[in-house]
């Protein structure tokens, strides 16, 4: 079957829009839609004779969750390959911003560290990138994603990741750190054939005769010792002992890296552009502060304070200010100073006259200049400016008392006769008794006989009435903890007691898992496992979804207690699948406790180095309705 297109549906549920880029040949990514959970994905589809292998590495992959890295969601097979179905890539690639400019030590720091975390993480389950690469790092904001983790190295194989694929991916790490402040790239092989042939390829570091790179302190000034003998020893042949082994090495050794900012990544956005200055260029202008002409009174601000004496550092004849328009007909200041104020304006300060050329009237009160207000405006003044007594304080006038109804009375009156009228109500609601039908079966002997009799005559396909106790209490989760055949094992370390907490955190990122076992049925130590949740109060339960990350074996839904995890009533079993599994009761059923409880182990990916070991439960989340 040849390759599908935008608008097909792979296996039935997921529908692919758009045509997405990737660098990986044999490989076609789409932007798809998942019609079952409601929610944006990217599906990859790779073809070709290394797709069995794709597959076992995305399954392994996907153990790994975190912020730090585009989990892989799905995996199976099509008809047209394999399909690995992941979170969206966010961001920009590293490529794409060190081709806008270069990235400074902090930055370029802050962006290897939050990849050698996620490659750390990775790392604790036995899962291996191979081929950190510029164009496998997305940055968006404050978050550096890593992608590709499994899919990539199922891709190129192990001919390309190495026997040692922790040593790999640290020093593809300092790799991206080195690319990041050169643009150069010391790392990995990239003009390959798993490569597609549109991919813009770094340019290769340069090297000596020995085979080392150029140190960064020869590239890049004032870059700390520490981190240039770091990268100079990774990438030197003669000092390969002394090379970090594992990503977890390199976390140690860029501990304390700072916040990621892409701004910050890209100098050409914050820097001025040069050709907007020059060299006879000064400082920018202040902003100018205009008057405000609003019928209120001025801010503090907007209204600066005139002084006749220069401030210091004005010679004589300067203007420290701007002028002062004229006072509004009629202005009386409500200072005692009013006489030595009106000398004031009408003699202007000393240093005016020798250079500065008035913009206004004389500043006196002449009747005829009064019975023109035009001219003000024909000056460029506003009619009627906002002014205050320096000395005095703002000269306000008092606000028009208003007339009417004061409406608050009316409102509080009606909000209290709702409100009385709706206390009426509850409580005659509570008091009245309910509506019942009329045949109730009653809980003594004689009634019931007495409701068989009269089911003879009456309709024999009326429902009955459910057995359920009415609660309205929801079903909420306080605590939940490992238990086993015996009972709570709250002690033991088998099946990680610690995590089981995390069925409930609504976090589904964060799961409880049991330990890794050679066959479904616990390797014969146990006949089953589980996690007990105790509810807050007694609640009626109807639904019960379960987050895994695996896909078969066999799980019971009991209404039981801690103490006896066995036992009790099931309400429903079955195999679970990747995703969310829903298991609905034919009845609400009322409890405080409920075991989800295991008997048969679900099928995962091995464990590296120990193939045997490959049955195990990881449970994200647990939700009750």
């Amino acid at each position: 079957m040849s390759m599908p297109g935008p608008g097909d549906v792979v296996v039935d549920r997921y529908r692919l829009d758009s045509h997405l880029r990737t660098d990986l040949a044999d490989a076609a990514a789409f932007e798809a839609y998942d019609q079952v959970l409601d929610r944006a994905v990217r599906l990859t589809l790779v073809a070709g004779a290394r797709a069995a292998e794709v597959a076992d590495a995305a399954r392994r992959a996907a153990l790994v969750t975190g912020r730090r890295i585009s989990r892989v969601l799905d995996v199976g097979a099509a008809e047209a390959g394999t399909y690995v179905v992941t979170e969206p890539y966010p961001g920009e690639t590293l490529t794409a911003i060190v081709s806008q400019g270069l990235v400074d030590e902090q930055q370029a720091r802050a962006i290897a560290g939050e990849v050698a975390t996620a490659l750390a993480a990775a790392d604790e389950r036995g899962v291996h990138h191979g081929v950190v690469r510029p164009d496998a790092v997305r940055v968006e904001r404050d978050r550096v994603v890593l992608t590709g983790l499994g899919l990539d190295a199922g891709v190129v194989g192990d001919d390309v990741v190495g026997p040692d694929p922790a040593a790999a991916d640290a020093r593809s790490v300092l790799a991206l750190l080195y690319y990041a402040m050169t643009a150069r790239w010391p790392g990995v092989e990239l003009d390959a054939g798993w490569i597609t042939k549109d991919t813009i390829i770094p340019l290769p570091a340069r090297r000596d005769d020995a085979g080392a790179v150029t140190p960064l302190s020869t590239l890049v000034p004032h870059i700390d010792p520490a981190i240039d003998t770091l990268v100079t020893e990774t990438f030197d042949p003669e000092a390969a002992e002394r090379a970090p082994r594992t990503p977890g090495d390199v976390v140690a050794a860029l501990r304390r890296w700072g916040e990621v900012s892409v701004l910050a990544s890209l100098p050409a956005f914050v820097q001025q552009d040069p050709e907007s200055t020059g060299p006879q260029a000064g400082p920018p202008a202040p902003p100018v502060r205009r008057p405000v002409v609003t019928g209120r009174i001025a801010r503090a601000e907007e209204a600066p304070v005139m002084s006749s004496v220069p401030p210091e550092g004005v010679p004589l004849g300067q203007p420290a200010h701007p002028p002062v328009p004229p006072p509004p007909p009629g202005f009386q200041p409500r200072s005692q100073q009013q006489t030595a104020q009106q000398t004031a304006y009408q003699q202007p300060p000393q240093y005016a006259p020798q250079g500065y050329q008035q913009q206004y009237p004389p500043q006196s009160y002449d009747p005829q200049y009064q019975a023109q207000p035009q001219y003000a405006a024909q000056q460029g003044y506003p009619q009627q400016p906002q002014y205050y007594d320096q000395n005095a304080g703002f000269a306000t006038q008092p606000a028009p008392r208003r007339g009417g109804v004061n409406p608050t009375p009316i409102v509080l009156g009606v909000v209290a006769v709702a409100v009385i009228a709706g206390l009426v109500w509850a409580i005659s609601a509570v008091l009245s008794p309910n509506e019942r039908p009329v045949d109730v079966v009653g809980a003594d002997t004689s009634a019931s006989s007495a409701g068989e009799e009269s089911s003879g005559d009456g309709d024999s396909s009326a429902p009955k009435q459910s057995a359920t106790p009415a609660t309205e209490a929801r079903p909420v989760i306080t605590t939940s903890e490992l238990v086993s055949p015996e009972g709570p094992a709250p002690t033991s370390e088998e099946d990680h007691p610690e995590a089981a907490a995390l069925v409930f955190d609504a976090d589904p990122t964060t799961f409880w898992y049991t330990s890794t076992y050679t066959d479904p049925s616990f390797g014969g130590t146990k006949a089953g496992s589980g996690v007990a949740l105790t509810l807050q109060a007694e609640a009626a339960v109807s639904t019960i979804d379960l987050a895994t990350n695996s896909e078969g074996g066999n799980i019971q839904i009991r209404a039981t207690t801690p103490d006896d995890p066995a036992g009790g009533t099931v309400l429903a079993e079955g195999p679970v699948k990747q995703g969310t599994t829903t298991f609905t009761l034919e009845e609400p059923v009322v409890g405080k406790s409920f075991v989800v409880w295991i008997t048969a182990l679900p099928e995962s990916a091995p464990l590296e180095g120990q193939p045997e070991l490959k049955y195990r439960l990881e449970l994200n989340e647990v939700t009750l309705s």
